[in-house]
């Protein structure tokens, strides 16, 4: 193991403490915010109280029985905007269907403060039915969006507080000079295939997805809609600001955001290919830590001839990073760490955020298999599992494909030595008399893509058939699926992934479903929680409860708004980071590549599911 990760012991079964007084409410019980008129300008709305999945019926309070109650947070996508790494051109057709849409988007430069408006909004937050505070955080991934250094010490800083985060990018060189009219060196206007232009809305100034003149400018919704000025938006944008921080532990998983260029290309590195290791791709780091932007469609690979392009001042600290082992040679700080090793630079809790190897716990917490395990290490993987509290076992998946065989490698594969994990952590979890909660960035219906590493095989799909839509694809290998090991495992009560970018809850009724081949007696509810970087940016609150009026259990689930208000009143001199993440929420709703339904329908939203098990979990055998 490397000498620079501290010796800290990951403290199983220990939670915050409630604190003296409750906070104002700040979830979705108590209102939330969506546009009640129709001008495509967004207001405070009713909240929507807990009620039971499937039906009319709302939710009495208890007084007590909560057993843990946490937050997901997922897809922040930070962005370096400026960088010359990033494929905005790819999306230059404005084509809001193919597999390149959402390269660009108008509301990126603001990803910091969206996060930042998000860690304010959750510091006091208490559980709508119990009063409980929460007790720890998990993201479901895409934390960075393109696998880029400075972004993800944007991010760890943003959640540990206490730091100055500058969302600008880039030192001025005698070749590559700043600019000195503007902070902001990225894409903006343009007319045909542009880009957003805040400070106007002149024919041919604006992009013409953005355009107020533009016919077929619409939202995914199929209404009329209009991108409003900012005027100085991108340049207050990339002012500094103080971070206050989650103020509570908090874990994390891998999403392609993460380990690949722009969530698709595994072409930064090559391997680790079985025992080689990783290995850096100079060409594309080159591209990534220089001055020349690419501006059009690519020839070859992700990027396009970059004597073509703008000029934006170079930045060693935009270098990608490995997903767990430094890679000699690569540029910049990248050469001596790696996304695991930058979750041990950190003022938060716990040690390495999950990632800390099982031989570096105590010897109870390795015997019962918890921490980053040997086989995860050994493969630059990032899988783990840990324990919450008493009669609970979280395991935490890596679902990122590193090697598809293609250039775009967006979804997700579970590999052998994985899956084998995987299924052992259930085992020892039913022999604890635990119950089990899993995590990981790709859903299940998005967990189906092949490897071409000869030594993960074989590939474990998410499931067979994708029942929301059985014509289409959701994996085609032979192989045992996660649906069907969590189907045959009793002890398994929910999934919880990230990755479309939408709010949904589903049933997983195992041996009920007519295309299972599952045996088993056991079911499990999959959530799904929206991105912050797209509509609606909210959170999920999970709550596990024991029910006071029987032996089951409740899992009451709480969406959370950001700290930004609905509508930003604006002035550049003065607009601070919950007005700057106010009009990430505007454009993110008014962007036409966005879908509006992606908050869900009702029984997605704040609902309780009932859990025929009861707590404590039971004896095995």
């Amino acid at each position: 193991m490397r000498g620079r990760r501290p010796a800290v012991l990951l403290l199983a079964g220990a939670l915050l403490m409630p604190g003296a007084a409750a906070a104002a409410p700040v979830d979705t019980t108590d209102r939330t915010i969506r546009d009640t008129d129709g001008d495509n300008l967004l207001e405070y709305a009713k909240g929507e109280r807990l009620k039971v999945v499937g039906r009319r019926k709302r939710v009495a309070p208890p007084s007590r029985g909560s057993l843990i109650n946490f937050l997901q947070l997922s897809d922040f996508q930070i962005v370096d905007e400026e960088s010359p790494g990033r494929v905005e051109f790819l999306d230059s057709s404005q084509d809001a269907s193919g597999p390149t849409k959402a390269a660009y988007r108008p509301m990126e430069t603001l990803t910091t403060q969206v996060a930042e408006a998000m860690v304010r909004a959750i510091r006091g937050a208490r559980s709508p039915l119990t009063g409980e505070p929460l007790d720890l955080t998990i993201l479901t991934g895409d934390n960075a969006d393109n696998q880029q250094y400075n972004e993800i010490r944007w991010f760890i800083d943003i959640l540990d507080g206490g730091a100055s985060v500058s969302p600008d990018s880039g030192v001025g060189t005698a070749v590559c000079p700043a600019n000195p009219d503007s902070v902001y060196d990225g894409l903006r206007g343009g007319g045909t295939g542009g880009y957003y232009e805040p400070d106007s809305s002149e024919p041919g100034e604006d992009g013409d997805g953005y355009s107020p003149d533009r016919e077929v400018n619409q939202s995914s919704a199929g209404v009329d809609v209009t991108v409003r000025d900012f005027t100085g938006l991108f340049e207050r944008a990339n002012e500094p600001f103080r971070s206050e921080g989650l103020g509570m532990p908090w874990y994390t998983a891998f999403g392609n955001h993460d380990a690949l260029v722009q969530g698709n290309s595994p072409e930064a590195f090559g391997g680790p290919q079985g025992e080689s290791g990783e290995s850096f791709n100079p060409g594309y780091h080159g591209i990534v830590t220089g001055c020349a932007k690419p501006t059009q469609a690519a020839t070859e690979g992700f990027f396009g001839d970059p004597t073509s392009a703008r000029i934006v001042p170079p930045d060693e600290e935009r270098c990608f990073l490995a997903k767990n082992t430094p890679v000699s040679g690569a540029p910049g700080p990248c050469a001596a760490t790696s996304f695991i090793d930058e979750h041990f630079v950190t003022s938060g809790t716990p040690a390495g955020h999950g990632f800390l190897p099982t031989g570096e716990l105590s010897p109870a917490q390795q015997e019962a298999g918890y921490g980053l395990p040997f086989s995860a290490d050994a493969n630059d993987d990032g899988y783990y599992s840990f324990s919450p509290r008493g009669g609970l076992r979280f395991i935490v998946l890596d679902t990122i494909t590193d090697e598809c065989g293609t250039i775009l490698c967006s979804e997700g594969s579970i590999d052998d030595a994985q899956f084998l994990w995987m299924a052992d952590q259930i085992e020892r979890a039913t022999s604890m008399r635990q119950y089990v909660i899993v995590f990981g960035h790709h859903t299940l219906r998005t967990i189906r893509l092949p490897s071409d590493d000869a030594t993960e095989q074989p590939i474990h799909d998410g499931q067979r058939v994708n029942r929301e839509d059985p014509s289409q694809p959701a994996g085609s290998s032979p192989a045992e699926t996660l649906e069907e090991l969590f189907c045959r495992s009793p002890n398994v009560i929910a999934h919880v992934a990230g990755h479309e970018h939408e709010n949904y809850l589903r049933h997983h009724t195992c041996e009920r479903e007519e295309t299972s081949p599952t045996t088993g007696t056991a079911d499990f509810w999959e959530v799904a929680t929206a991105a912050h970087i797209d509509w609606p940016q909210q959170a999920r609150m999970i709550e596990l409860i024991r029910n006071p009026r029987g032996r089951g259990m409740w899992l009451a689930l709480t969406l959370l708004d950001h700290a930004g208000p609905p509508e930003p009143v604006w002035d550049p001199a003065s607009a601070d980071v919950l007005t700057l993440a106010s009009v990430a929420r505007e454009l993110a709703y008014n962007d036409f590549q966005n879908n509006r339904a992606s908050r869900g329908d009702r029984d997605d939203r704040n609902v309780v599911v009932k859990i025929a098990r009861r707590w404590p979990p039971p004896a095995s055998g």
